[in-house]
């Protein structure tokens, strides 16, 4: 293993069957340390917070190690249980407070 050319050693960056480049967040040695993909760090740092459970992070061109953040969305898995409209009001209010709290307050774009 340590001879072989096409190995690359432990740097801190690898990725996975998929093509998503994960990125070594906490120090460690084999399965101790921790690894985070690289598209979800760099929507992270564009949106100062850590994503949510219901977010997910797409890639407008298909190209998974394409990690620009010109080149990610923000996707938002979560929907109402019903479809009753009071339950698609409380739904819209939960998204403005997450994604665009000024409307709430009356502040256009």
């Amino acid at each position: 293993m340590y001879n072989d050319p096409n190995k690359i050693m432990n740097t801190g960056v690898k990725s996975d069957k998929y093509g998503y480049v994960q990125i070594r967040v906490v120090s460690g040695n084999g399965s101790k340390g921790k690894y985070k993909y690289e598209h979800r760090i760099v929507m992270e740092q564009m949106i100062g917070r850590e994503l949510l459970q219901s977010e997910s992070v797409h890639h407008k061109n298909g190209v998974r190690n394409d990690n620009r953040i010109q080149n990610l969305e923000l996707w938002s898995k979560a929907q109402p249980a019903g479809q009753r409209v009071e339950d698609k009001v409380e739904y819209a209010l939960e998204i403005l407070r997450v994604y665009a709290p000024k409307y709430l307050l009356g502040v256009s774009a």
